[in-house]
């Protein structure tokens, strides 16, 4: 089985693009017949502003307007059952990272979500890298000073994250179990809330994406120590990964972004969409976005998003079992 540096390393040579560049989503016979209906389950901003630049090389090609609505609330529930009870005609697709398509359905009780019963992958997008960050007045420099600075007063720190559940939070927990850290959570309503708080002095530490946080990193307003992933990011070389010192299980942890469809869409659209986006990666104005919002892009065929979701599952699942994190509703 594919683990995650497998798939992300077939951008080349995995016969994804038609030759020649030419969009065989084309050629579906009786389709679009309508405007295609794009829903985030997030708010305006980050990956959803990026895929509207797909979306305006889309409806040339396809001969329809795509249109963007973002529908926000419920830990993205909302905005991906909207798609999940739309008709699975190819007119209405969601666009969302896995906090709502994967974390959300394990960590909330009676969670409506079921991706791999409901929704059919199209495409993975874009990963983005968790980075943990610390408030520069804790006096330390680097992983290890952090490590002994904060056993050394067990429950007195304080972290943040963007709520209960949430990615941040759950890759906060299992690094406190990996360390040996007692630390107390501060929870946030909305993503990079957090990081101010620590910029700001009113956080010990925090997660937050490379993408987020690389400003006020540059700005050094808050301490890198380390980021997910394997290997160093290309964002920000000189922060190590877990996996460099020494603290396991946080290589194949990213927030991801995907294009989904109801589960019962004809192949053959899903196919469609799914090479026009692979074209679309390659569009400079997109490859720009994605280099300056510190994106990683992701070159998979539906096939392989499919088994990246299962793979997915299988690791935040592990995650909540050992951090215990669960939300009752």
């Amino acid at each position: 089985m594919l683990n995650r540096r497998d798939f992300l390393a077939t951008a080349a040579g995995a016969g994804l693009v038609a030759a020649g560049g030419q969009a065989f989503g084309q050629q579906v016979e009786g389709w679009p017949t309508k405007p295609i209906r794009v829903i985030f389950p997030t708010g305006p901003g980050g990956p959803s502003d990026i895929f509207r630049l797909y979306m305006e090389y889309m409806k040339d090609k396809f001969g329809q307007p795509f249109l963007a609505e973002n529908k926000a609330g419920g830990s993205g529930s909302i905005g991906t059952m909207e798609v999940v009870r739309s008709a699975p005609d190819g007119h209405t697709m969601l666009v969302g990272s896995n906090s709502a398509t994967v974390l959300a359905p394990l960590v909330f009780a009676n969670s409506p979500v079921n991706t791999k019963r409901d929704l059919a992958p199209i495409a993975l997008l874009f990963n983005y890298r968790f980075l943990l960050v610390a408030n520069p007045k804790l006096g330390v420099n680097n992983w290890k000073d952090f490590v002994a600075y904060a056993k050394a007063r067990p429950g007195q720190l304080n972290f943040g994250s963007p709520g209960i559940g949430t990615g941040g939070h759950l890759v906060t927990e299992l690094m406190l179990k990996r360390a040996g850290i007692e630390a107390v959570h501060v929870p946030f309503q909305a993503t990079t809330q957090q990081l101010l708080a620590a910029a700001g002095g009113h956080l010990d530490f925090t997660f937050d994406t490379v993408g987020n946080a690389r400003s006020i990193v540059e700005g050094k307003q808050v301490l890198p120590l380390a980021v997910s992933g394997k290997g160093r990011a290309a964002a920000m070389p000189d922060v190590p990964s877990f996996g460099e010192l020494g603290v396991e299980g946080f290589d194949g942890l990213f927030v991801s972004t995907s294009a989904l469809v109801p589960i019962a869409t004809p192949k053959p659209i899903i196919s469609a969409l799914s090479k026009e986006i692979l074209i679309c990666q390659d569009k400079p104005d997109i490859l720009d976005r994605m280099q300056k919002g510190s994106y990683e892009q992701a070159r998979l065929s539906p096939e392989q998003t499919a088994e990246f979701f299962d793979n997915d599952y299988k690791n935040w699942s592990q995650i909540v079992k050992e951090t215990g994190v669960q939300v009752k509703t």
